[in-house]
């Protein structure tokens, strides 16, 4: 059984546990600062911070424990349906403090506590390529989310752990691809950028309604659509003024809604993720021989691997070889064993890459020529 599946079935079971075991009961915490709106907001942290306390204690799997729960806790409000103030007042250090009963969602604060400990403690992160869409009549455009973008590669690349393009921020790097990123350019120019899912994200301003963000994810491969999270901006916007002046203060009012709309989508990719080993799929790669004297052998040794599942060679010459490669292994995992195999199969010495989960060896000639 995979990592990844088994430490799914792990956390799950100890959350399905711990909420049969606990009764639907308000949390009552305290919380203190310079006013009540600081107070009030430290109270919230406490109530889900005591929620949260009980799962990372039983979670012997989530050595990053710690750094999840800070994460859930740092999203307090959105975990709290409801909550009704038991006292409050000044402090004698002319501060506040107040006192409330809270009514934690403990299903969603569970299921994202489930999904962000299996994706910090996952190898082989799928590689996101990032872009503002920008595609509807009342959209936002694409060069002005700018800020909205950064903020969900920040979610996904530091929170979550995957390997991101930020688009707005990589575009230098890739300058054959001219003008504004598309799903269509992201298919046509994918063996350049070498992503497994595309996020996009669009910011529709409909005439006399709230703002809406929209996320999607589609996965490259077979072009699936993954999921899609419909967000609507509850932040009191300024539209009024010129384009640029309205797109900002959108943009600002909608960045709030980035972690929920990230991890709405992050626990579909690891449904998917997760139904792919099912099928015996296993993951995508792209491995790549360059210079070897015979690759021929090495086509066949590969099949012999640990987590083998299939493979496609899309091109193979005498000394090269590229193919499409499918494996139950994380990404470094498969990297060691490829070294090795190649050792066994009598390769003295070569260089080898992983970036993601495109895998590349170049031959070295042992006489040094």
């Amino acid at each position: 059984m995979s990592f990844l599946k088994l430490c799914s079935q792990m956390i799950a079971l100890t959350l399905v546990v711990l909420l049969t075991a606990s009764a639907a009961m308000a949390v009552q915490a305290t919380g203190e600062g310079i006013d009540r709106h600081q107070a009030l907001n430290s109270a919230l942290r406490t109530a889900v911070e005591m929620e949260i306390g009980t799962a990372i204690a039983s979670d012997t799997l989530v050595e990053s424990g710690v750094l999840v729960r800070d994460e859930i806790v740092s999203h307090s409000r959105g975990y709290v349906t409801s909550f009704a103030v038991i006292s409050e007042g000044a402090t004698a250090q002319d501060g506040y403090t107040i006192t409330i009963d809270a009514d934690v969602n403990r299903e969603l604060l569970f299921d994202d506590y489930r999904t962000i400990s299996i994706l910090q403690k996952m190898s082989g992160h799928p590689r996101l390529l990032i872009f503002g869409s920008g595609s509807g009549f009342n959209s936002v455009p694409a060069e002005s989310m700018k800020k909205l973008i950064h903020s969900v590669a920040q979610v996904f690349g530091q929170k979550f752990q995957f390997e991101v393009i930020d688009w707005p921020v990589a575009r230098a790097k890739f300058s054959s691809i001219e003008g504004s990123m598309s799903l269509k350019k992201a298919l046509k120019y994918n063996n350049l950028l070498k992503a497994d899912y595309v996020v996009t994200v669009d910011l529709d301003l409909p005439p006399n309604k709230k703002p809406t963000m929209l996320m999607s994810c589609v996965r490259i491969s077979d072009q699936l659509k993954i999921g899609e999270v419909r967000k609507t901006i509850t932040t009191e916007v300024d539209l009024s003024g010129k384009p640029a002046v309205r797109y900002e203060n959108a943009v600002d009012a909608a960045r709030p809604e980035v972690y929920w709309a990230s991890v709405s989508i992050a626990k579909k990719m690891l449904e998917y993720m997760e139904t792919e080993l099912d099928r015996g799929e296993g993951f995508r790669y792209a491995v790549t021989f360059i210079g070897f004297p015979d690759v021929s052998v090495i086509g066949t040794a590969v099949e012999d691997m640990p987590g083998f599942v299939r493979k496609h060679v899309k091109r193979q010459s005498t000394k090269n070889m590229e193919m499409v490669y499918w494996s139950t292994l994380p990404s470094d995992t498969l990297m060691n064993r490829l070294e090795r195999t190649l050792r066994d199969v009598g390769v003295e010495k070569f260089k080898s890459k992983r970036d993601g989960r495109n895998l590349k060896f170049l031959w070295v000639n042992p006489e040094g020529f």
